[in-house]
């Protein structure tokens, strides 16, 4: 834990001060942890003190999980710290007395998740600079445990209402023209350009899940890369439609279109399979109870572009495509 206003860490003793004078990337790095070390101390206590006054089962367990936490990376800092030569601090954060000043439980617990935030913060910066394997992997593990406390906080105060909101507009579909020419434009907007901004958040919000539930049963490991993967496929698959075959159907097609159409009967198969795979690594596209808001939405946004790849794949093979492979005399 933390200060959102982070005091200086204690000094050295006079031994360590002097040989860390001749380093100074060893003295930042000692400044650094001794930070965190205060700020872990201080949270520590703001849990195990905020933890006495809660009835609530769930809530206690949560509180008591995150003191627990933070004493085991209080004890984590001290132990890299005298790796280095040198003495830990032994001050407590100023965060401890901002925390228990705040009277409303609800409001301390926010106060708490911002510090830890503070802290993921700070480690993201430092991570990179610690030479020694054990000390970066120890402060990964750290990062990760911290991200995973804020999530289970945040889905606390989350309203069940407003995770999903982007599903309210499967509800009222615009009616599909029959006309080839309407039919392509409607697909081009009503699909094409969706995709292309659904994809991205997707990606973005799987690489959060991954890198913040790393630990947790049932996070969607390796969704990342898939999505990267069906982003590409049906960039490619949508550009080579507006290139090559809807400006042919448009044109009221010709004897050899049945050639294209059959590539793209082909890769819609593709993505069909690719769409199995979407679902089954995301549990059919439903987030665990204690998953995050961000879980949350990625849960939603895999539904909503999962119904909407369907929906395209058949309106294309089930309506676009027929006419135009049927003989005509």
């Amino acid at each position: 834990m933390n200060s959102t206003s982070p005091q200086p860490s204690a000094s050295l003793p006079a031994t360590d001060a002097a040989s860390a004078a001749t380093d100074p990337a060893r003295t930042a790095l000692l400044d650094a942890l001794n930070e965190l070390l205060e700020a872990e101390r201080a949270g520590a206590r703001v849990a195990m003190e905020t933890g006495r006054s809660i009835s609530e089962p769930a809530l206690a367990a949560l509180v008591d999980d995150i003191h627990k936490d933070e004493v085991r990376w209080c004890s984590m800092l001290m132990r890299t710290i005298k790796s280095l030569g040198a003495t830990p601090s032994s001050a407590t954060g100023a965060f401890h007395g901002k925390a228990m000043a705040i009277t409303d439980l609800d409001e301390r617990l926010k106060f708490l998740n911002r510090g830890q935030a503070w802290v993921t913060r700070k480690l993201q910066a430092l991570i990179p600079q610690v030479k020694d394997a054990q000390a970066r992997a120890d402060l990964t593990d750290m990062l990760q445990a911290h991200h995973q406390n804020i999530s289970r906080v945040e889905a606390r105060y989350t309203a069940p209402a407003t995770v999903e909101p982007t599903m309210a507009p499967q509800t009222e579909e615009p009616p599909v023209p029959s006309e080839s020419v309407a039919l392509i434009e409607h697909i081009l907007t009503r699909f094409h350009e969706v995709h292309r901004r659904q994809l991205p958040e997707l990606i973005q919000l799987a690489t959060k899940v991954e890198a913040v539930h790393v630990d947790h049963a049932a996070a969607p490991r390796g969704l990342t890369d898939l999505l990267k993967s069906m982003h590409g496929e049906l960039l490619e698959h949508m550009e080579k439609e507006e290139a090559i075959l809807f400006p042919m159907l448009a044109r009221g097609g010709n004897p050899f279109v049945v050639h294209p159409i059959g590539v793209m009967r082909a890769e819609h198969a593709d993505h069909a399979q690719r769409l199995a795979q979407l679902l089954a690594l995301t549990r059919n596209a439903m987030a665990p109870e204690d998953a995050c808001t961000t879980w949350r939405r990625l849960s939603a946004g895999v539904r909503e572009f999962a119904d909407d790849l369907q929906q395209h794949i058949q309106l294309e093979n089930d309506v676009l495509f027929p006419p135009f492979e049927s003989p005509r005399g």
